[in-house]
């Protein structure tokens, strides 16, 4: 006959379905805070990407404008 000593027992080599749910929990905890940081990190690649167009946008505008005054004189 089992004991609730051999179940303790038992329960201490190997992982119960508590114990697994507990794990996966984690894990998929760990995921999403890790997921979050890269988001975090290609929203803000995105945002300097768009303020950098704007800049090469304006300096390509200032250089056309400059170069049409120097051809004009």
């Amino acid at each position: 006959m089992i004991t609730q000593k051999d179940i303790d027992n038992l329960e201490e080599v190997f992982v119960t379905k508590e114990n697994l749910k507990e794990e996966v929990q984690s894990l998929k905890s760990d995921l999403i805070d890790k997921m979050d940081d890269i988001l975090s990190e290609v929203k803000a690649s995105r945002e300097e990407e768009t303020v950098m167009s704007g800049q090469i946008s304006d300096h390509e505008d200032r250089i056309i404008s400059l170069e049409t005054s120097i051809k004009t004189n």
